[in-house]
């Protein structure tokens, strides 16, 4: 049975046939259930995503109001994937040149806990390893990696609309940490080559050290539900394979950029319209908001790297994302992780846009 609409999907067991019939058959449409329109083929996203009035944020409410104000918005704001514009693409240009730059090796997360992985463990591991892997990849020392998950998680605990005035102010607490932190580590006389010429390369370019140092902390808190989604998945496909003890890199990279075609970790993401447009034989008035399913394109164009975005908001770290998901499910995997006893009971996450495996939860609750 397909899905009932697009938001539903992402948590679907295999919502696939329903995203080629969308890419299919409803390039463009406006759904009235959700209030939202509804883009699902490549050349539909492309046309809004490729439209100056298309933004990322909306236009009243340019950082989440549960942020606003306080560091926790300050922060939001800073981070070049919530903004457009001649300065995010300056500083967009700066930080893919430091990514290239660096090009360090992947630095899993040591296994944390005794004994082998069991369900609850590995839901851990899936939320802390991204970012663990993203600070090492930063050169920001091993003993601030968990302080950094912790700081992320508390962060993206207040986005949502739920979220209540404690979750707020840890999220406030964890942003100025983070943003100290950072920008302690940019500015270090001891930083690395990569980041001394980022540094450099944003005072020729008239950007604070505070906005690049902001944007190396979005990349961590990118890596987190997106990470988590493509090495959660991953583990789900080595499962269902019967893949049982260590593998190796080239095995577990295979792994991962299978359930990029296949079984992608982010399905959507979402356009507001600051003024009206006309694409796709369609008016889209000022005010609307457009989903644009990203995992629908991505069964028209597979290899088109749809998981990642595209244009101007697409992920300069994808190559980045696939060799940390890789070295951490090796990790896993070697660690004792019974792949396919996690396989046969999960669930995913009750998100809207990342999917995202949980393997922790009370039967009763089993869909």
């Amino acid at each position: 049975m397909f899905p009932a609409d697009p938001l539903a999907a992402v948590t679907h067991p295999d919502p696939y046939p329903y995203y080629a019939a969308l890419a299919r058959g409803r390039p463009l449409y406006r759904e009235p259930a959700l209030g939202l329109w509804i883009a699902c083929h490549p050349d539909a996203i492309r046309a809004v995503m490729g439209h100056p009035a298309a933004r990322v944020r909306p236009a009243d409410a340019p950082v989440p109001p549960a942020l606003c104000p306080g560091p926790a918005g300050t922060l939001f704001g800073r981070f070049v994937r919530m903004n457009d514009g001649a300065a995010h693409a300056r500083a967009k240009a700066l930080l893919a040149d430091f990514i290239q730059e660096q090009g360090a090796r992947p630095s899993p997360p040591a296994w944390p806990e005794a004994g082998p992985p069991h369900a609850a463990a590995v839901d851990r591991y899936l939320a802390a390893a991204p970012v663990h892997a993203q600070a090492a990849f930063l050169g920001l020392p091993p003993a601030l990696h968990a302080d950094c998950a912790a700081d992320i998680g508390a962060f993206i605990s207040a986005l949502p609309g739920t979220a209540g005035s404690a979750q707020a102010a840890a999220a406030h607490a964890a942003a100025e940490r983070l943003q100290f932190r950072l920008e302690s580590h940019l500015l270090a006389p001891q930083a690395a080559p990569a980041l001394r010429r980022l540094r450099e390369a944003g005072e020729r370019a008239g950007l604070a050290p505070a906005l690049l140092a902001a944007n190396l902390a979005g990349l961590l808190f990118q890596s987190c539900e997106a990470g988590a989604g493509l090495l959660g998945n991953a583990l789900v496909l080595a499962g269902r394979r019967g893949v049982r003890g260590p593998v190796t890199d080239a095995d577990a990279q295979a792994l991962v950029d299978e359930v990029l075609r296949k079984d992608p970790p982010v399905h959507n993401t979402r356009r507001f319209l600051a003024a009206g447009i006309e694409t796709g034989g369609q008016r889209i008035e000022a005010g609307q908001t457009v989903l644009l399913v990203l995992a629908a394109a991505a069964m028209a164009e597979p290899e088109a790297g749809w998981p990642f975005g595209a244009l101007g908001h697409a992920c300069p770290g994808a190559g980045l994302a696939r060799r940390h998901a890789a070295s951490a499910l090796a990790h896993l995997l070697r660690a004792g992780a019974d792949a396919p006893a996690l396989a046969a009971r999960f669930r995913y996450r009750p998100l809207p846009n990342a999917r995202v495996p949980q393997f922790d939860f009370p039967e009763d609750n089993t869909p």
